[in-house]
């Protein structure tokens, strides 16, 4: 692959690539572009680092952070792409027939993905809640005083996956979650 500088790539398929981003190339390298049959590495400790998923679509791709990768907001396509290390933030765009079950994911919200779907997710202590904008009320009511988990729920939001061993309130989350006919609770989903 040619040497990767910042804000180079637009408007540019990918096919095939291993793609290594190290601390240098970490900053906004990729815009608008389309990769397919690649594998990312994402090593970069730069605040920036999430924004390279950013406006960009995957298809068939492996992403793989070497350090868990905090996402504010990345407004990206995934389809057919395998997850791997610690995820959290926010995705707008469609996500289908994506593996997760190979990532870490400590708190991560799919905005446009009601559903499941056909995505997989497994893991211990993974709490999978379905169409979550429509269900803060019974979550806000179920969990009473506990604990505030519905301070993360926007009406807006769709799926809503995230590792109940790494929320501070993991004992009521594990004791009252399951009871509520929208979680799912992971092994595998």
């Amino acid at each position: 692959m040619p040497e990767l500088a910042q804000h180079k790539y637009s408007n540019e398929k990918f096919e095939g690539y291993e793609i290594d981003l190290g601390f240098k190339d970490a900053v906004h390298v990729f815009q608008n572009c389309i990769f397919e049959n690649c594998c990312l590495r994402i090593n970069s400790n730069s605040s920036a680092t999430p924004n390279i998923l950013n406006t960009n679509r995957f298809i068939n791709c492996i992403l793989w952070p070497g350090r868990k990768l905090s996402l504010s907001t990345v407004e990206a396509d995934f389809e057919r792409c395998t997850f791997k290390g610690k995820w959290s933030g926010r995705v707008k765009g469609n996500v289908k027939n994506c593996d997760f079950s190979e990532a870490d994911l400590e708190m991560v919200t799919f905005f446009d993905q009601k559903e499941i779907g056909t995505n997989t997710f497994s893991g211990n202590d993974l709490a999978i809640i379905e169409n979550v904008g429509s269900h803060k009320k019974a979550i806000k009511d179920a969990l009473g005083d506990e604990s505030k988990l519905w301070i993360h729920i926007r009406p807006n939001m769709g799926l809503f996956v995230f590792n109940i061993k790494k929320h501070k309130d993991s004992d009521v989350l594990q004791r009252l979650l399951p009871d509520l006919p929208f979680v799912k609770i992971a092994g595998n989903a």
